[in-house]
């Protein structure tokens, strides 16, 4: 695959999808064994560009969305030291 081919860099990306659909529709000559692994090949390459592009997206995420040191942390339990209003039940 020449990754030079304008057609390829293109940022289309239906140009991009009709390039795919056009080498694979040209490798249709090959024997019926060897266009099925050229198929095959393709779809495990495409499951593993979408994993890894999930991969990414999501560890971005967990970055934007990780807390910084400089947050204020809040709990639900939060430690309660006095009474705020300063009148004490036990007294």
């Amino acid at each position: 695959m020449n990754q030079h081919d304008p057609n390829f860099v293109s940022h289309d990306p239906d140009r991009q999808i009709g390039e795919v659909f056009r080498r694979l529709s040209s490798l249709k000559s090959l024997h019926e064994e060897g266009f099925g692994r050229v198929v095959h090949a393709v779809l495990v390459a495409l499951g593993r560009a979408a994993h890894e592009e999930g991969e990414r997206r999501a560890r971005r995420l967990a970055e934007r969305t990780a807390p910084r040191s400089t947050d204020v942390r809040v709990t639900a339990h939060a430690r309660r030291r006095g009474d705020p209003d300063g009148f004490d039940i036990a007294d």
